[in-house]
């Protein structure tokens, strides 16, 4: 009986730990359509080209986690730069900005 219930507490503790997990990775995003997403959300603007290279700060190679990438595009902390709400910029499309910003 006791084998049992720690059997069972082990997989509970187990199978609630897997949403935390897929949280902490990132979606897989790809370079290119993160690209034209980059350019055509205006980042360029501030960011550069390139993510580095514009009057904000760099954003290239970020050392970020997606999970916080995702919320600085939600609820930036500035008045300068936009928030972009899902409805303006869906997870996919920041997983692809993500990627981009992220390539080698």
């Amino acid at each position: 009986m006791a084998r049992h219930i720690i059997n069972q507490t082990l997989l509970f503790g187990i199978l609630g730990c897997l949403p935390i997990l897929a949280t902490c990775s990132s979606p897989q995003g790809n370079v290119e359509d993160g690209k034209r997403w980059y350019m055509m959300h205006n980042c360029s603007a501030c960011h550069g080209q390139n993510g580095h290279d514009g009057r904000a700060p760099g954003i290239k190679e970020l050392s970020m986690g997606f999970g916080s990438f995702v919320r600085k595009l939600r609820r930036t902390d500035t008045s300068i730069m936009p928030a972009f709400p899902e409805s303006k910029l869906s997870e996919k499309d920041a997983a692809d900005i993500y990627a981009f910003l992220n390539r080698k």
